[in-house]
């Protein structure tokens, strides 16, 4: 059984890649993209690059779950997607990000990547059993 990856699965991967390619960058080079006003100092820069290492790693994943189009491992990449994002989703009140950014987080991010991931997993769920 060959299963095709729904479109809006893709998108929304697509997308993804394209803030974590953003925020990879930033970590790494210019940190007042993400964090303006930020001093960069000895103790900042080991947790920028830190933050830069993780999306780094997300990045090298989301972009073989797309070129794999495999729903096991593409399930796999959006249930990290939304443990990061969920995290992040109850961080970023704490951090002067206010409730709106909880919702926005909830809404456009941890919501689709959970449905993602249930989609994937039944895909994959459903060429095992095949």
């Amino acid at each position: 059984m060959k299963t095709k990856i729904p479109v809006w699965v893709n998108i929304l991967q697509v997308v993804i890649l394209a803030i974590l390619t953003f925020q990879t960058y930033a970590c790494y080079f210019n940190p007042q993209l993400l964090y303006p006003g930020i001093t960069v100092d000895e103790n900042s820069a080991k947790m920028i690059y830190v933050l830069g290492g993780r999306n780094a790693m997300m990045v090298i994943i989301s972009v073989i779950a797309l070129v794999r189009q495999n729903p096991r491992f593409y399930s796999f990449a959006f249930l990290m997607h939304s443990l990061r994002d969920f995290q992040d989703m109850f961080i970023a009140p704490l951090t002067g990000g206010g409730i709106v950014v909880f919702f926005v987080f909830l809404i456009v991010f941890v919501t689709p990547e959970i449905l993602s991931y249930l989609k994937l997993n039944k895909m994959a769920n459903e060429m095992e059993k095949a």
